[in-house]
């Protein structure tokens, strides 16, 4: 069994890597050959009054791969102004993400893998595969929100799927908009600016993709020009206008128990997640909820790879991926390719596999 850290996973795997495992992944989900189990909260009160203990779990399989996965995370969140979600472990900066990879073969434990880089790669990944699948083959021009992490990779996904010539970023952090910019200039070689307003970046772009932790909505959609393929991280960013305005939408999944489903005890906190919350009715009202993001059930990207649905039929038609949900079937593909590669490198600390492993039935 491996142990790999960020550190490992990044000798490992780029983007290209993570679209191509990714691939495999949703071609598998398509014929019934991977499954997954959707995002499942639960919330603890911490003891103060400002923040709220969160622990997220997901899970999948696939075949081709022949693992198992499950992915945890353990923040303590809080939701200043409800407009963004601020999180950390132990303390701010410091995050707690982990997968474990298991064989579907034998059960046995292969691997504990953490999740950061990973997790950009996969999400950004995704993003990659909609824009080949929706955008115009034309299309080159990129209008990018957001400057962080995941900002970074649905870039260099983007890139990986369509030749662009133009991309323009905004932020509302003017310092931390041109520190991107200047990062991204060095990993590409065609024009990449930031500019002051969200309108900027939409206005007359192919591509639009919003990667930000906001809570609420981060462009009008009446800037869409015609023909644009627009994706996002999460539904939160993502106005009940926007969803009206696209000819064609598609989600890549489940992304939680569908809201109003009659599961004892089961709330929709933050991002419409379904969720177990203990605490007191004052304590719980501090955890936004986000219901009307999450309704809402659209074709998916197995139904399109089926050709059960229509993708782009087109020139000015726009079309949106959801890119949320069959989040264990990414971590089970794209996990189990960084898992090869790492053993074919010999990567990680190596742990006897017997430590995980006991003679009492469980």
């Amino acid at each position: 069994m491996r142990l790999l850290d960020n550190s490992d996973v990044k000798a490992v795997l780029d983007i290209h890597e993570g679209i191509e495992a990714l691939r495999q992944g949703y071609a598998d989900l398509s014929i019934g050959d991977a499954a997954y189990v959707p995002r499942i909260d639960l919330y603890a009160p911490t003891g103060r009054e400002d923040d709220y203990y969160q622990w997220g779990s997901m899970s999948g399989a696939c075949r081709s791969f022949g693992v198992a996965a499950v992915r945890i995370k353990s923040d303590v969140s809080s939701w200043p102004a409800g407009r963004t979600q601020e999180k950390y472990c132990v303390k701010p900066g410091t995050y707690c993400g982990l997968i474990l990879l298991f064989s579907i073969v034998d059960g046995a434990p292969l691997a504990i893998i953490q999740d950061g880089y990973l997790q950009h790669i996969r999400v950004g990944a995704a993003a990659g595969i909609g824009v080949d699948v929706l955008a115009r083959s034309d299309a080159t021009d990129l209008g990018l929100i957001g400057s962080g992490g995941m900002a970074a990779t649905y870039l260099d996904a983007i890139a990986d799927v369509r030749p662009l010539s133009r991309v323009r970023v905004y932020s509302p952090n003017e310092q931390n908009r041109q520190t991107f910019v200047d990062a991204a200039r060095r990993r590409h070689r065609f024009e990449i600016t930031g500019v002051d307003s969200a309108k900027e970046a939409v206005d007359g772009a192919a591509i639009v993709a919003t990667a930000t932790d906001s809570m609420v909505a981060t462009f009008d959609p009446s800037w869409l020009a015609p023909g644009t393929h627009v994706v996002c991280v999460t539904r939160r960013e993502l106005s009940d206008e926007l969803i009206e305005r696209a000819d064609l939408v598609l989600q890549l999944g489940t992304n939680t128990i569908p809201f109003g489903t009659p599961v004892p005890d089961m709330q929709w906190k933050a991002g419409g997640i379904a969720s177990y919350v203990s605490g007191n009715p004052n304590e719980q009202s501090r955890i936004p909820s986000s219901k009307s993001r999450e309704v809402g059930v659209f074709p998916t990207l197995s139904e399109l790879y089926r050709g059960e649905v229509a993708g782009r039929t087109s020139e000015d038609q726009v079309t949106l991926l959801i890119n949320t949900g069959t989040q264990g079937v990414q971590f089970a593909s794209v996990g189990a390719r960084v898992f090869q590669l790492a053993e074919e490198r010999n990567l990680g600390r190596v742990l006897p596999t017997e430590w995980f492993l006991q003679d009492i039935r469980d």
